[in-house]
């Protein structure tokens, strides 16, 4: 058992224009982003089933062949190992929470003990 502030939580920088802060528990993880306009993530799978929920901004995100521009309050739901991927479509940058079960251990430096 644990608590956090987002705002004393390490951030990653994932690329120019996409930042990261984590926290983990026994078996689930959340992540939280933040993305500059323009920028997103390429359409990728892996086997963490993932719950994605839009802050602030608009992400175009698709999930197989279906597309959805989520704003602040969307969700959306991505199966384990089902193609995904978004991009911020406003002038605006996106704030948005994931969370992943079971944790994306290639997301963390340093092994897990």
């Amino acid at each position: 058992m644990a608590f956090y502030k987002i705002e004393e939580i390490e951030e990653e920088h994932v690329k120019p224009g996409i930042r990261r802060k984590i926290v983990t528990g026994n078996n689930i993880m959340l992540v939280v982003y933040n993305i500059d306009p323009g920028q997103g993530l390429p359409l990728h799978n892996h086997p963490n089933e993932q719950m994605v929920y839009v802050i602030e901004g608009e992400l175009e995100f698709q999930i197989g062949e279906k597309k959805s521009v989520l704003s602040a309050g969307g969700i959306a739901h991505v199966p384990s190992n089902v193609v995904h991927g978004g991009k911020v479509v406003s002038g605006k940058p996106v704030i948005e929470i994931d969370v992943f079960y079971p944790i994306r251990e290639d997301f963390l430096k340093k092994p897990r003990i």
